[in-house]
């Protein structure tokens, strides 16, 4: 081999490592930004995360604010019943003042006035306790959307968690094959 070969031979060399080198620079760029891609990926996850424990403890909060309501109910069906009893008392004195006053028509009007009083009391109240009562339903179907909601939620993030873990693999692989390709190395199977 003459002077002239082995320059030009090595000068060959040369222009392969120069470009192997370049080449090996495009990878690094391109792993930095996969690299960054991903970081990018893990504080969005993190951002989900802490928007699931929000959403979380807004409905701890709703389960709680219902238990309220609950104990509200009871008490007003407790003060119903209460009540009940006390128009049924009344209307049992009622009777009885009838009964010793037939003969006072003074009396009477103002038994019969009473009478009216504690029937529009009972009308309020049945609109009062009705009126409770569409309220509660209205709550309750308003915690029941953002329950399902949330699911919905959790199933999207589910859905665009699997794909970034395809892109991530395929990612994976296409370096795997540029480093095979690169070092010129037969893949193993």
């Amino acid at each position: 081999m003459t002077d002239a070969q082995r320059d030009e031979l090595l000068i060959d060399i040369s222009k392969q490592v120069k470009e192997q080198n370049e080449h090996m620079q495009k990878h690094d760029k391109l792993l930095i930004d996969i690299s960054k891609q991903v970081k990018e990926q893990n504080e969005h996850m993190q951002k989900h995360d802490k928007l699931l424990i929000d959403i979380s403890k807004q409905v701890k909060g709703h389960d709680e604010l219902l238990i309220d309501i609950s104990k509200q109910v009871k008490g007003h069906d407790k003060l119903l019943i209460d009540m009940s009893k006390q128009i049924k008392e009344q209307s049992e004195q009622i009777k009885e003042q009838n009964e010793h006053l037939k003969n006072h028509d003074n009396l009477f009007e103002k038994v019969f006035n009473e009478i009216k009083e504690v029937k529009a009391e009972q009308r309020n109240l049945s609109r009062t306790v009705a009126k409770i009562e569409v309220e509660h339903g209205e709550k309750l179907q308003i915690l029941l959307d953002v329950v399902t909601g949330q699911e919905q939620k959790n199933k999207e993030f589910e859905k665009r968690f699997e794909d970034d873990e395809r892109i991530l693999d395929r990612h994976s692989d296409e370096i795997y094959y540029l480093k095979l390709k690169e070092n010129k190395i037969k893949p193993i199977l």
